[in-house]
């Protein structure tokens, strides 16, 4: 019985001849499956199988990398973990050029820092030479994510640690004394 009401429910909704466009989300209307025009919050009559609307939230998401380790140019390893504010700011873009915006900034943002900084010296790492270079991040991850209608508008380093190998041996000796 509630796999008959679950599919029920499904049929019902699929069939239901209106979408809700809520007041931090825009849309886009599809008809036949070509893009028609942008639209605001709202209710939305939809045809099945001839019209449809994707909704996308227009409000301001953090997306961050898990931690990546990368080497260098000169050979020295650097762990970093960051995260970015970002925002959709072409709905057109970002809902016919990309599956999951937040999910391909996530990974805009690893692959451009991970590619950039193992183009970097050691030496340009340091505490006081590394601001210009954090800023030029900043704004290859942007140009990157402004290709699927995404403005990245920070970039933070949540971790960045220069000689990885002696930091694990801190973290590791950390989860050992923790048992």
């Amino acid at each position: 019985m509630g796999e008959f009401l679950r599919t029920l429910i499904e049929v019902a909704s699929y069939a239901w001849p209106f979408r809700v466009v809520s007041p931090w989300e825009r849309a886009g209307y599809l008809i036949c499956g070509r893009w028609w025009k942008e639209i605001g919050p709202g209710v939305y009559f939809v045809i099945p199988f001839f019209t449809d609307v994707h909704e996308i939230s227009v409000a301001e998401a953090i997306c961050g990398t898990g931690r990546q380790d990368v080497t260098l140019s000169d050979g020295t390893t650097l762990s970093f973990a960051a995260t970015c504010t970002a925002k959709v700011v072409d709905v057109k873009l970002a809902v016919i050029s990309v599956d999951e915006y937040r999910t391909t900034t996530q990974e805009l943002l690893a692959s451009v820092l991970a590619d950039k900084l193992a183009e970097v010296d050691a030496a340009r790492l340091s505490s006081t030479k590394r601001g210009r270079l954090f800023a030029d991040l900043r704004r290859w991850v942007a140009e990157e994510a402004a290709l699927y209608g995404v403005e990245v508008s920070k970039v933070r380093f949540t971790s960045f640690v220069l000689n990885v190998k002696t930091h694990r041996l801190l973290i590791d000796q950390n989860t050992i004394a923790a048992w």
